[in-house]
């Protein structure tokens, strides 16, 4: 065994592909309004990403298809990531995309700084958690050499307490797999059984049934995450607060969590959970009290080379494309309590500004309906409902951007649709959002075929995507979810200048 595979669980294994929309740095700026955290970069069209551990780059294509002017850099360890994401990105035409294999343990902060340039974005997703300490300090000394003053890092990790029902369970994966034989996904499916039947027997400290039953699916659905996820001796959540710390080797401090909505007090807390975390002494740190009560088990936090406050001073200038047909719109959000449902009497007055185009958030707040509500928690409802999605950039006529996201689209979905991966969760690049808008494969097939100039109509699609042999009812049912899918997206996909 290499060095390199003795630091990586699943290193010869190939990981499913998914786009990570939280990861775009539109999100990353509303998200860090919303936590009061300035992050405004001085030249918008000019930015420098770099997606560590970036997989079979879907998440970097996006991002470079929709940002022409900008340089995005994957990093992975594999090689046939590297070389599937190279391919990629030939096929799309994205001069503004590259790849590099490298062992993030390896070089010192000095070789990191001639192997890349200064960067303003960092994404580090999946990764943390799943590395030793080695890889741990490799992924310090290349944020500390090389994130720009004022530039951010997105953190996706395991998070504690919320998978400490996780913790016995992942040694079992673990220890019964290595003790098996067969391919990784054989011999984590065996651990997997064996482990049901220690849970049959009344063996303690195991994830409760509902918790159990959830990781078997998606382990059957995706093998290769079962892999990656589980099949590491390296496998160690987080408390946010730790990682904070860590990162302040880095010279970076924590800026917010890049999905808020997961976070906000008012909406995830009840009276009594947010009266008795203020009780509680300011040096105990808050994210970590807001976790005991919220349960996540990932997190995705934000980082900034010197934090500076006022972001929610932003918001009001916060442009929003709707996501969304008008008549279609319903803003709801997720809570621990239940969700959370903006009445039709106050949804109504939105879907009417957004059917007439894209709006400041500010505008919106100033509805007479809305004035009662606070702005944050308005602009939380409306991005993490996806109702609407934060803007980066005018709508671009037909040109060079334009032909990028179409070229990209077209190549996502040969790459993947070709190869039936139909689980996954994709995109379609969207150079007014500086980002793309979350699609799934059959999704993508609509929007190719209405970029290729097919009618927006559904038997007209349906002739274009179903098999000319596909008997009556496979047909019908196609044009039925062409139908709904058109009648909730066709509307918004048109002002974002997607199709």
């Amino acid at each position: 065994m290499s060095d390199a595979k003795s630091r990586y669980g699943a290193a010869d294994v190939r990981y499913v592909s998914a786009f990570q929309p939280e990861a775009a740095p539109p999100m990353l700026r509303y998200a860090l309004a919303v936590a009061d955290t300035v992050w405004n970069p001085a030249d918008p069209e000019r930015l420098t990403v770099l997606d560590i551990g970036c997989g079979r780059g879907v998440t970097a294509a996006l991002l470079a298809a929709a940002n022409p002017g900008w340089e995005v850099i994957g990093l992975d360890l594999q090689p046939a990531h590297v070389a599937e994401a190279r391919e990629l990105a030939a096929a799309a035409g994205l001069p503004n995309l590259r790849f590099l294999e490298a062992d993030l343990a390896e070089p010192t902060e000095e070789g990191w700084a001639r192997l890349l340039p200064e960067v303003d974005v960092v994404i580090c997703y999946g990764v943390w958690t799943w590395v030793p300490d080695i890889v741990r300090e490799g992924i310090l000394r290349l944020l500390k050499s090389r994130v720009k003053a004022g530039g951010v890092v997105l953190m996706g990790y395991n998070a504690l307490p919320g998978f400490a029902d996780c913790i016995v369970l992942q040694r079992l994966m673990d220890d019964i797999a290595r003790a098996v034989s067969g391919t990784p996904e054989e011999r984590g499916s065996a651990a997997l059984e064996a482990i049901a039947a220690l849970r049959a027997a009344g063996a303690s400290y195991l994830p409760e049934d509902a918790v159990f039953e959830r990781l078997v699916k998606a382990a059957r659905r995706a093998p290769a995450y079962m892999v990656h996820e589980w099949l590491t001796s390296f496998w160690r959540p987080v408390f946010h607060a730790d990682l904070a710390r860590e990162m302040t080797r880095a010279r970076l401090d924590y800026g917010g969590t890049a999905n808020p909505g997961r976070s906000l007090p008012a909406l995830q807390l009840s009276p009594e959970q947010r009266e008795a975390v203020a009780a509680l002494p300011e040096g105990v740190p808050r994210e970590t009290l807001s976790d005991l009560f919220i349960g996540r088990r990932f997190r995705t936090d934000i980082f900034v080379r010197g934090r500076r406050p006022g972001g929610r001073r932003m918001l009001a200038g916060l442009r929003l494309m709707p996501n969304a047909a008008p008549e279609a719109m319903e803003i709801e959000v997720p809570t621990k309590v239940g969700p959370a449902v903006l009445p039709p009497e106050i949804v109504a007055p939105i879907a009417a500004a957004f059917a007439k185009g894209p709006q400041r958030m500010g505008d919106i707040a100033a509805l007479p309906e809305l004035r009662e509500l606070n702005a944050a928690e308005l602009a939380v409802m409306l991005v993490e409902s996806h109702s609407a999605l934060p803007m980066w950039r005018d709508v671009p006529g037909p040109g060079p951007a334009t032909a990028a996201a179409r070229r990209c689209t077209a190549a996502l979905l040969d790459a993947f649709a070709r190869e039936g991966v139909a689980t996954g969760v994709f995109g379609a690049p969207v150079p007014a959002l500086g980002s793309a808008i979350v699609a799934t494969t059959s999704d993508l097939a609509v929007i190719a075929a209405l970029q290729d100039g097919v009618a927006a109509e559904p038997a007209a699609l349906a002739e274009r995507l179903l098999d000319a042999g596909a008997p009556p009812d496979v047909r019908a049912q196609g044009i039925e979810a062409i139908t709904r899918l058109l009648d909730r997206r066709l509307f918004a996909w048109r002002m974002m200048g997607l199709v």
